[in-house]
């Protein structure tokens, strides 16, 4: 996403033509969804709103785009798109001016320092509100319309455990809107140390791991550490806190044996039905690469079916 506003904002500084393609809406199963982006000039088109015949078309179409902004639905059917997709997109092509710079650097910088906020585009053009953050919405009424999405790595992924393992998911997870946080009780661990993908990494206490993951729907934590009592330590924790998803990485038998222990201990069952474990899609995996593809496709799956 960085790249795209990067784009935008080095055209309008060049003074290119430049126009702002968004997904402002969706139904079926159709290639480029709600959110998705793209920046075109008459140099380039950075990003993508589904790819296709129909994206080729939007680009045609947004470098002969002059004036205000404006919808465009694209119906797709077999025979229509040459596809098998069925059901149609609304597309805002939004032309750029020079009055859109500052929100526009507003929002690559945001970008560029893990912050938020909500873009905001309507017959009117662009706005941007930095450090506010809003569902995304879209309104059509009688000729005027206005769309709204959040911008940012609006969820987080705690990774407890800095191991090989958390050092494939971390690389695999930041090609993704998640800000990556891994955490673990040994100092200067070669993997952690090693692990630039990470927004940030913290060497702490396993005893006080709540003090150090938020609670809330924006909230992923998988488990991963060395052994199993540590595992046990940091999972009883964890356990009934309303996170958005907890993983506990782990063989089957692994994973029996610590539940038998917690229910021994009268944990509620719902607590451990929330848990997803072993971890990640059932895909064959044995590296750590592998293993990670297995969870980050999990955690995809899980955020866009709650989407």
């Amino acid at each position: 996403m960085i790249d795209i506003w990067r784009h935008a904002l080095h055209s309008l500084s060049d003074g290119r033509p430049t126009v702002l393609v968004v997904v402002v809406d969706h139904t079926g199963s159709v290639p480029g969804t709600t959110g998705a982006t793209m920046v075109v000039t008459d140099r380039a088109a950075v990003g993508t709103v589904g790819g296709g015949i129909a994206e080729h078309q939007t680009i045609e179409r947004a470098r002969k785009h002059h004036g205000s902004s404006e919808l465009v639905t694209i119906e797709h059917t077999p025979r229509r798109s040459g596809s098998l997709c069925s059901g149609h997109h609304t597309l805002a092509l939004v032309p750029l001016v020079d009055d859109d710079v500052p929100s526009v650097h507003a929002i690559t910088t945001t970008l560029e320092s893990d912050g938020t906020g909500t873009l905001h585009l309507s017959n009117h053009g662009l706005t941007f509100e930095p450090g506010v953050v809003e569902r995304v919405r879209f309104v059509s009424h009688a000729g005027e319309w206005a769309y709204a999405a959040p911008v940012g790595r609006l969820d987080t992924l705690y990774i407890v455990g800095g191991g090989h393992v958390a050092l494939a998911l971390s690389r695999v997870m930041a090609t993704l809107p998640f800000r990556i946080v891994v955490l673990d009780d040994r100092p200067e661990l070669p993997t952690m140390m090693a692990n630039s993908f990470a927004h940030e990494t913290r060497v702490i206490d396993y005893h006080e791991i709540v003090e150090h993951i938020s609670d809330g729907e924006r909230s992923w934590v998988v488990v991963m550490t060395y052994g199993h009592e540590n595992d046990a330590l940091v999972l009883r924790q964890l356990l009934g806190a309303p996170y958005r998803y907890l993983g506990l990485l782990g063989s089957a038998a692994k994973v029996s044996q610590m539940f038998a222990r917690f229910r021994h201990e009268d944990v509620p069952p719902e607590d451990l039905e929330r848990v997803s474990a072993p971890v990640g899609i059932s895909i064959g995996s044995h590296t750590p690469e592998e293993i990670a593809i297995s969870i980050a496709a999990e955690i995809v799956q899980v955020r866009n079916k709650s989407a």
